[in-house]
């Protein structure tokens, strides 16, 4: 059976759980939330090279700290959980064809020590400047979700909440949300627009668990992507707290609504049998996001003539892109 016909979680599944990151796949190319989504493909060998890794080691990192910090043992430190979480990352990479080329060896390499000094350099900056002093964690690996009224019981919006923090100063509670960034630009001019964050807030408020205190946004926790060598410009950390009017999540939640609608309708229709390319078409972009995505090589394959089930049987198999979200901790 094909790999391009069978969706991951079969035909007109019973309950289907949506995240805000399949909703922004979903919105900026149909094509990509087919492919990731839908049909749930995934690559064949996962690269330990580029953002993501890198990233995905700091931000883990992190969160060992910072969870911690709820505990009355010895506070750990970052810089230690990298470590470790870099040298399990460099025998999966020994494992990749990656290991075999020098240039992927030298930026595996390059990436690793980046990833150290930003963490050396945040533990600086917490002895320096103390930016968690009107902090106080609270809840760490909490799984949310909502089950939707008006799309016959079968829509459960769901969302895992990494980090929680309670604001000092006022009581109130936000997500305390890590990023490697290149430049924080984009931060400081989008993070008031940030559906992320929006909805987190939404589903926290809408957890049986809520204890009632004031949720209204979230917190980005920034580090830049530098050696902070004597050329580097800072800042190097920064945070970004931001809060959200009630009429600005009320417009939020609507148009999340709408979206999802789109989304049930074009899934209903690959269910029925239509034509991918009729539905669930491309919207492509000349930039990195579109360069750097797994599916790049298949969204011409699609079009052109190729044997794209051939290629995607030989790279790509099929997971459930919801799997990540399978958190049982709670908040405390």
């Amino acid at each position: 059976m094909s790999i391009l016909t069978e969706p991951v979680l079969g035909k007109f599944p019973e309950r289907i759980h949506i995240s805000n990151s399949e909703i922004q796949t979903f919105k900026s190319c149909r094509r990509r939330w087919f492919l990731g989504n839908y049909l749930g493909l995934t690559l064949n060998e996962r690269s330990e090279v580029g953002p993501l890794p890198l990233g995905t080691r700091i931000h883990d990192s992190l969160e060992q700290y910072y969870l911690s910090m709820m505990g009355k043992g010895e506070i750990v430190n970052p810089v230690d959980v990298y470590n470790r979480l870099q040298r399990e990352d460099n025998l999966r990479f020994l494992e990749t064809s990656e290991s075999s080329q020098d240039d992927k060896i030298k930026k595996f390499n390059d990436e690793s020590e980046l990833g150290r000094i930003m963490l050396e350099g945040y533990m600086d900056w917490m002895d320096e400047e103390n930016p968690d002093a009107d902090l106080e964690v609270v809840g760490a690996e909490t799984k949310l979700g909502y089950v939707l009224e008006g799309f016959d019981n079968r829509v459960e919006l769901i969302g895992k909440v990494d980090l929680q923090v309670r604001r000092l100063e006022d009581g109130s509670r936000a997500t305390l949300d890590h990023k490697s960034a290149l430049q924080f630009t984009d931060y400081y001019k989008y993070a008031h627009q940030s559906e992320q964050l929006m909805m987190y807030t939404m589903l926290q408020r809408l957890d049986e668990s809520h204890d009632g205190s004031r949720i209204d946004g979230g917190i980005y926790n920034l580090l830049k992507k530098v050696k902070r060598s004597s050329r580097a410009v800072p800042p190097f950390y920064e945070r970004i707290d931001v809060r959200f009017n009630e009429k600005t999540l009320d417009a939020f939640w609507i148009r999340t609504l709408g979206t999802i609608r789109d989304i049930m309708v074009v899934r209903d229709a690959l269910d029925n049998g239509a034509d991918h390319r009729y539905v669930a078409y491309p919207t492509p972009t000349m930039d990195w996001k579109t360069g750097s995505s797994p599916f790049f090589p298949v969204y011409s394959m699609l079009d052109d003539g190729s044997n794209v089930e051939a290629y995607l049987e030989d790279h790509f198999h099929q997971h459930n892109p919801n799997a990540r979200y399978e958190v049982t901790e709670k908040t405390n």
